[in-house]
């Protein structure tokens, strides 16, 4: 019996280990329903979506630029005046560039960005250098 009770906490260390790597999750954000709007991002904190473009396209077409509405959903704080940053990173090359910042108004703003690479993208937000939001899209 006690042979087994150490195989099982050996086991559970490995698990355990395995668990805790430093690799961000990459798997696809879902995306919600806000006031009537579709939305990507992080549902109660940011949302997104496309304003112009082909209405049969993806929401983040590889290789075209396209014009975004930004939400900044997080009611407890007065996030107008302050300046944002969207970074992004792709999961393959693991190449990160900046792909927009400004400043938001009225807890919005709008920008213009593509990705170059087809495949999923992690988008972090920062506000005032701090971080806000993160989530993943995919670039078709």
């Amino acid at each position: 019996m006690k042979k087994y009770i150490g195989l099982l906490i050996l086991v559970l260390l490995i698990l355990n280990a395995c668990s805790n790597s430093d690799e961000p999750y990459w798997g696809l954000s879902a995306t919600f329903t806000k006031d009537g709007k579709h939305l990507s991002g992080t549902e109660d904190q940011f949302g997104m979506t496309k304003m112009n473009g082909e209405t049969d396209e993806p929401e983040f077409p590889a290789g075209k630029g396209r014009h975004y509405k930004l939400y900044f959903l997080d009611n407890s704080k007065d996030l107008t005046g302050k300046k944002y940053k969207m970074i992004g990173t792709h999961k393959d090359s693991g190449k990160s560039r900046e792909l927009y910042q400004q400043e938001i108004m009225s807890m919005q703003s709008e920008a213009k960005f593509g990705f170059d690479e087809k495949g999923l993208w992690k988008i972090d937000i920062f506000i005032d250098d701090e971080e806000y939001s993160s989530f993943v899209v995919e670039a078709r």
